[in-house]
């Protein structure tokens, strides 16, 4: 079967009567289509399946033989000829003369007789169906027979079908002939045939492609052949105008040539603006007349001031079938015709010079910087590639290709940067220009999870950077302290805390949140003091979280962090705020570290059902662009989610999946995330003793997920699963490790789990405090609070404490359904029951959303268009629509003007 054509297929054969079990009968259709859309091979997937005995007769338009007599029939009644006794002599003999067989004269009416003789004929022993592909190029005398023989087969069993393209008639005139339109593959067909003829294209490229495919089978087969290794893979940039092989060129460039240097002004002009186009030409009127040509012509469309070619691929063929001289008179042409401020103006001296020319490397340069500041990092990155080539010095070519590798980073091309890097690092001199360099590669190393070289490659861009450029250097050092963060190297933490501490910088809340981080949360080997005395914490909540710098987010802060420190909600809005930034900068590539910090921060402070969708918006970005660190934390982040709503199954696929990667590459971070994961699956579902192991991956020495600073969030639960198994001495352990490494009086958010394991192994009333003291604790999240109102409640049970017991189970209860944390919710319902409570369900109304489905009544509810919220959430419009139209009955609403006055949540 044909790729992405059944139901083009099922309705051709529905018109000839042709499907199972059926017989053909008199009938025509047009199949329509525009270039290299697939009508051939649609023609032949149809005569495949017409069931025998049918019998298919094939003819071939031509250009080359449109002006030989007679050369389409003869094609198609070529095969019948054995049967030509059964036709009278005058005919037969008329047919043999129009197809050079004998000397008799080639009568038209007598051709048309014949022809429909040997077809009536041929029905009588089977059904007949014509096939005539490209009918346009059929001849004249040809058409002239067909279309004589057509009107009078009646009730015979003989079907037509011929292709012609869009907005061409047929020579074949055939009254009462249906049309069917072929149109473009669907979008997921597309990309299942680029996938097999482009396998190891760079998903840039692949997307690419697909814009200047638009659906069209033979330019998905065809346009990668005519890139190179290193386009294809993303090593070098894709030009303006894709190159065309012959092929595609003859196929799309048409009759391009025929309406000269106007239309070639269209194709130099991406933005196809008329005015422009008229002012760029020598006469106006004489260019409007080509353009209105080429519009008659099918090769353009003319809506009011605006010049748009049928097909991308019409463009580029046009552009390319004119000599470079031409190319050149057209860009500058354009150049001329447009103000000074215009940044087309600039992309056409660019598109003009062959020589190195400051001047238009900076403005090349100037527009970059506009443009990745307003979404276009893609445009800077070519912008600043051209810049390079037309700089007249080592150091300015260097400079543009540092900064088009950074912005290559930011849109998620990590191959084209690479390859940029290297032109540069061969010119680059000044160490400025060196330390950008390295940090570039520090950042994608992290981005590899080869964490422990990143952290030494940006220390040493650090150094570089350290008199020139110090604000660059502090850059560098954050991206490095996350890098070491996530290898669990804390000395080297120290190191760049030293480092962070003798930079001459006015603003150090950033280092002063290091600092503080170093001295307060994490079990450091030593325990420094900020170089000038002052206070660890030199600024409020919130202000020194920096996250943003030109190559998208600081990485920084290390995931939980913020929340360690009593700031979840201020790091958390500093999270949302850098993701906003990103989406409207365009930085796809800096989106899967961002997403990683902001759905952890959303873990902990109990907004699961946003932090479900953006994590899987998140993972399935990182896999797009390769970041393998970003990948592993996500996984291990939404499987702790999954874990803590009780898809077991979820759990243990993201984990392994995560483990599989972050373990060998010693990303140990990501590795203690997913063991947690494991371990609160294990004591979600009520099997304590298989939660041990797990967790005592993380905090033992020597653990493949050991991590000095995550034990803090998961000692707690080790200590919970100890005391369920029996083992007090260990759990006691377990807590005394807890004490030394988090010192839970500078960690507000550790307050509540300290308190609650300090009950769980205290004795009487000391045990009754100590849970009140955890109630009590501030920064809690509601998951903890939950958490700790289950355990309050099953040792008041336990103590014959009833009443008090039932109102800290029912508010355990409700914790865990506002957050869909389902086992630990049964978990509660269970003991409710066993004092005596038999209606155990929660008060609050489940509304049944899911979390993408939560998120976009979140959105719409603000005021977004189906359009906005598509542009946040990576969908289209219409699947925007389709969740919404799903999301009304849930909510037992009409229209999206009643979700602002919904508590969504």
């Amino acid at each position: 079967m044909l790729a992405g054509r059944d139901r083009e297929i099922r309705e051709l054969l529905r018109l000839i009567d042709a499907g199972p079990g059926r017989s053909l009968r008199s009938s025509a259709v047009l199949l329509r289509g525009g270039a290299g859309i697939g009508k051939t091979a649609l023609l032949r997937s149809v005569a495949r399946q017409v069931e025998p005995p049918a019998r298919v007769l094939w003819a071939d338009g031509t250009k080359s033989e449109v002006e030989l007599p007679y050369a389409g029939l003869h094609q198609l009644l070529h095969p019948l000829l054995p049967a030509l006794g059964s036709v009278p002599d005058r005919q037969a003999d008329a047919l043999l003369g129009a197809f050079g067989m004998n000397a008799s004269p080639a009568e038209p009416l007598l051709v048309g007789l014949a022809a429909l003789a040997l077809l009536t004929e041929a029905a009588r022993q089977a059904p007949v169906l014509l096939l005539v592909d490209d009918g346009q190029w059929l001849d004249a005398a040809s058409t002239a027979a067909l279309t004589f023989a057509a009107r009078r087969l009646g009730s015979a069993r003989v079907a037509m079908v011929l292709t012609v393209p869009d907005d061409e008639q047929p020579r074949v005139g055939i009254a009462g002939a249906r049309e069917l339109r072929l149109g473009p593959l669907p979008t997921a067909t597309a990309r299942r045939l680029l996938d097999e003829y482009a396998p190891g294209a760079a998903p840039s490229v692949h997307r690419r492609l697909l814009d200047e495919a638009q659906g069209n089978p033979l330019a998905l087969a065809e346009l990668p052949s005519a890139l190179s290794d290193d386009q294809l893979t993303g090593v070098q940039a894709l030009p303006d105008q894709l190159p065309l092989n012959e092929r595609v060129r003859q196929i799309f460039c048409g009759r391009a040539a025929a309406y000269g240097f106007p239309l070639l002004l269209a194709a130099a002009e991406r933005d196809g603006d008329l005015p422009t186009l008229l002012s760029a030409a020598d006469d106006e009127d004489a260019a409007m007349d080509a353009l209105t040509g080429a519009a008659q012509a099918g090769l353009i469309t003319l809506h009011g001031q605006q010049v748009r070619f049928r097909h991308p691929l019409m463009r580029s063929a046009t552009y390319q079938g004119a000599p470079p001289s031409r190319r050149r008179a057209a860009h500058r042409a354009l150049a001329d015709a447009l103000d000074r401020g215009d940044d087309r103006r600039v992309w056409h001296l660019a598109a003009y010079a062959t020589q190195p020319d400051d001047s238009v490397a900076r403005l090349l340069a100037n527009l970059a910087d506009r443009t990745r500041r307003t979404g276009g990092v893609t445009t800077a990155v070519r912008a600043l590639r051209r810049a390079a080539t037309l700089s007249s010095t080592p150091a300015g070519t260097a400079r543009w290709l540092v900064e088009a590798a950074e912005c290559a980073w930011a849109a998620a091309e990590p191959t084209q940067a690479r390859a940029l890097l290297r032109d540069a690092e061969s010119l680059a001199r000044a160490p400025e220009l060196r330390a950008r360099v390295a940090r570039v590669r520090g950042a994608m190393l992290h981005a590899g999870s080869a964490l422990t070289p990143a952290c030494d490659i940006l220390m040493q861009s650090a150094r570089l950077a350290r008199s020139p450029a110090p604000e660059l250097a502090a850059e560098s050092l954050l991206l490095a302290a996350r890098a070491a963060w996530g290898a669990n190297e804390p000395a080297k933490l120290t190191e760049i805390a030293d480092l962070l501490a003798g930079l001459a910088l006015e603003k150090t809340a950033a280092r002063a949140q290091l600092l503080y981080q170093l001295r307060r949360v994490g079990s450091m080997p030593t325990d420094p003091a900020p170089a000038d005395g002052s206070a660890v914490r030199s600024s409020p909540p919130g202000e020194e979280w920096p996250t943003t710098s030109c190559l998208g987010p600081l990485v920084w802060p290390p995931l939980f962090v913020p929340y360690l420190l009593g700031d979840g909600e201020a790091g958390l809005a500093a999270q949302r705020r850098t993701l906003e930034s990103l989406r409207a900068a365009g930085a796809v590539g800096a989106m899967p570290v961002a997403l990683t910090s902001l759905v952890a921060a959303q873990l902990v402070t109990g907004q699961w059902a946003d932090a479900v969708a953006l994590g899987q918006q998140g993972l399935t970005l990182a896999t797009d662009t390769g970041q393998v660190t970003a990948r592993c934390h996500l996984q291990a982040l939404l499987a702790c989610l999954a874990a803590a709503q009780g898809d077991s199954a979820r759990c243990h696929e993201l984990t392994e999946a995560s483990l599989a990667e972050s373990i060998p590459r010693r990303a140990a971070s990501a590795a203690a995330i997913a063991r947690w994961a494991q371990g609160l699956d294990a004591l979600g579902a009520r099997r304590p003793r298989q939660a041990v192991g797990p967790l005592s991956e993380v905090t033992t020495p020597g653990g493949t997920a050991e991590h000095f600073m995550l034990s803090g969030l998961v000692l707690p639960d080790l200590v919970e699963a100890l005391v369920r198994v029996g083992q007090s001495e260990r759990a006691a352990a377990a807590l005394r490790q807890f004490e030394e490494r988090t010192d839970p009086d500078n960690a507000p958010s550790l307050r509540c789990v300290w308190h609650r394991c300090r009950a769980l192994l205290a004795p009487g009333e000391d045990a009754d405090r100590h849970f009140c003291d955890a109630l009590a604790a501030p920064h809690a999240s509601g998951f903890e609070t939950g958490r700790t109102h289950l355990l309050y409640g099953q040792w008041l049970r336990r103590h014959r404490h009833i009443t008090p017991a039932r109102r800290h189970l029912h508010q355990a209860v409700e914790h865990f359904h506002a957050l869909g944390a389902a086992p630990w919710a049964e978990q509660a319902n269970t003991e409710l029951r066993a004092a005596g409570v038999l209606d155990t369900e929660p008060s609050a109304n489940g509304r049944g959303l899911t979390p993408r489905e939560l998120q976009i009544a979140r959105y719409a509810a603000q005021g977004l268009t189906n359009k906005d919220i598509g542009s946040r959430l990576f969908l289209s419009p219409r699947t925007v629509g389709y969740h919404l139209y799903k999301i009304y009955p849930k909510l037992n609403i009409t229209s999206r003007r009643q979700l602002p006055h919904l508590q969504l949540d």
